[in-house]
């Protein structure tokens, strides 16, 4: 089985809106949440969606499923306080749905609505062969790393070698257990944010599927109107049969 743990447990504070989480905003009468779930609903691939939601916003997001028609492999959750703990609930509850050490669990951002059915297919099909894998999006300007102001030679990085880290991250069970079991018993420092570096911090090799897609997450006011710029060119190319 291949499992999704969607991440809508946020409150969305740098988005400044009154009072509603980012991920409920609506873009032409559909939240944000919804266009994420739906690219899960398109894949083939995904079985089973878990929806680990700010408490709060359970009921409305249960009303969501059902208006939007995606109630039927839809689960949701309560999340916790921070991304960790939403994550735990998620595996959580896919431990009494049944699963199993081998199966497959993407954890992907419910703000990321963009994402492609192929990245997911190809994390899942990356995930089954090592173990895990994580979507990077090649870096299109230079980078450099430094600790201080001024800037060193050995501080700048080739770009062809220079990622960003997005969504999904996809592990097997076992492996993702094996996590954030480590982080509630306190052996994860705390500068370790995700599931990614969590695995690679315990010495274990996370694979990259590399995607060149404008998956963005939306964080910000500007990006919220990035995100409705993109739709309505989507909507009118199609209107367009282009």
């Amino acid at each position: 089985m291949n499992y999704s743990i969607i991440l809508a447990g946020g409150v969305g504070q740098r988005m400044r809106t009154s009072g509603t989480p980012k991920q409920f905003l609506e873009v032409f009468g559909k939240p944000i949440v919804i266009y994420t779930l739906e690219k899960f609903e398109a894949c083939p691939d995904v079985d089973k969606v878990i929806v680990a939601c700010n408490a709060a916003w359970i009921d409305h997001m249960s009303n969501l499923l059902f208006k939007f028609s995606l109630e039927k492999n839809v689960t949701v959750v309560p999340g916790g306080k921070n991304r960790q703990a939403s994550i735990a609930n998620g595996i959580r509850q896919i431990r009494q749905l049944g699963g199993t050490d081998d199966d497959i669990v993407l954890v992907h951002d419910s703000v990321r609505p963009l994402v492609e059915t192929a990245v997911i297919s190809e994390n899942i099909r990356v995930a089954h062969r090592f173990g895990g894998a994580m979507t990077v999006r090649p870096a299109i300007e230079s980078a450099c790393i430094t600790e201080g102001d001024v800037v060193s030679f050995a501080d700048f990085k080739v770009r062809d070698n220079t990622y960003t880290l997005t969504s999904p991250q996809t592990f097997r069970l076992g492996v993702l257990t094996d996590i954030y079991s480590k982080y509630a018993d306190g052996v994860l420092p705390e500068t370790v944010l995700d599931a990614a570096m969590g695995c690679s911090y315990l010495g274990s090799e996370v694979h990259m599927v590399k995607d060149a897609s404008p998956n963005l997450k939306i964080t910000t006011p500007e990006d919220f109107y990035i995100f409705k710029a993109m739709v309505e060119y989507e909507e009118t190319k199609s209107a367009f049969g282009l």
